[in-house]
């Protein structure tokens, strides 16, 4: 059920956000234009405004979607439900919703494993993916965050993390872990939007919640896709501290994506470090799926 209003539209003010119910958690997202439809899905501790840049862009010409997932954004954040099938059928849930057909999913490191696992099981209703820095257990261990994540994994204090605030110059750490030296127009904003998201409760609860469920993505290490699967894209920064690109890399050997790139200075956030080159990377993937389909 798509609804419009609720508290996360009166927060704004000045307008009413939709929300969609999955569950009985209100799932915040925006929704612009028209045409052939894009869904976003982002990371895990980021919201649907990293893609700020190529829904404007794609707007004019698509009928786009960017949704903050459960526990993050503007999204409800209940006290448990942070499990992979959960989050799974949230993305079923809402296509189905719309009846968005033919859809191209992009993803973002955790979107990106959503939408790889979405597109196992309907193989028919995506029409291409382009992934950023897929989310897998491979893909993460080499780094920093990957350790973290073990610790999140081990230790169980969801209800007092559910209390921590972070503090700014904290989260300002998080988030610069996530740049390379690539200067998106929009990047000071986008990142102390990013900041003051951190320093929300239950940030770290539902971040670490979601940690124990990244074993489970293993199965994607060492999936190759059928020939009959959508086409993939996959976009990487070179820079790239919270995901390893070189792990990324191998990955690819499986995922044989039909198009492969790699942005030299950017990190984590290449949509907002380098926003152009992934809006292209989206509508060369739609318009290579309008040739194959023709």
């Amino acid at each position: 059920m798509v609804r419009v209003g609720g508290t996360a539209g009166d927060q704004e003010g000045s307008w009413a956000m939709p929300t969609f119910d999955f569950r009985g958690t209100a799932i915040a997202y925006d929704e612009a234009g028209s045409g052939e439809p894009i869904v976003f899905l982002h990371n895990l501790g980021g919201d649907r405004r990293i893609w700020g840049a190529q829904v404007a862009a794609l707007r004019g010409t698509h009928q786009v979607f960017a949704l903050d997932l459960i526990g993050y954004g503007e999204s409800d954040a209940p006290d448990n439900g942070y499990t992979l099938e959960n989050y799974v059928a949230m993305v079923e849930a809402f296509l189905a919703a719309r009846d968005l057909r033919e859809v191209t999913l992009v993803g973002h490191c955790f979107g990106s494993a959503l939408a790889l696992l979405h597109t196992r099981r309907h193989p028919g209703r995506a029409r291409s993916l382009i992934l950023s820095s897929p989310l897998t257990p491979a893909t993460l261990r080499p780094t920093r965050t990957g350790w973290a994540a073990v610790l999140g994994r081990n230790v169980r204090l969801d209800a007092l993390l559910a209390r921590v605030r972070l503090p700014g110059p904290v989260a300002g750490v998080i988030v610069s872990e996530q740049l390379g030296a690539a200067r998106g127009t929009d990047i000071d904003e986008v990142v102390a939007h990013l900041r003051t998201r951190w320093t929300e409760p239950r940030r770290l609860m539902v971040t670490a919640a979601i940690s124990r469920e990244i074993p489970r993505l293993a199965e994607l290490d060492d999936f190759a896709p059928p020939t009959d699967f959508p086409p993939i894209t996959t976009v990487w920064g070179a820079r790239n501290r919270v995901l390893s690109a070189r792990a990324g890399a191998v990955l690819n050997r499986t995922l044989r994506p039909v198009r492969d790139i790699v942005v030299d200075d950017a990190g984590h956030l290449v949509m907002v470090e380098a926003p152009d080159v992934v809006t292209d990377a989206v509508r060369t993937a739609i318009r290579d799926a309008r040739s194959i389909d023709s």
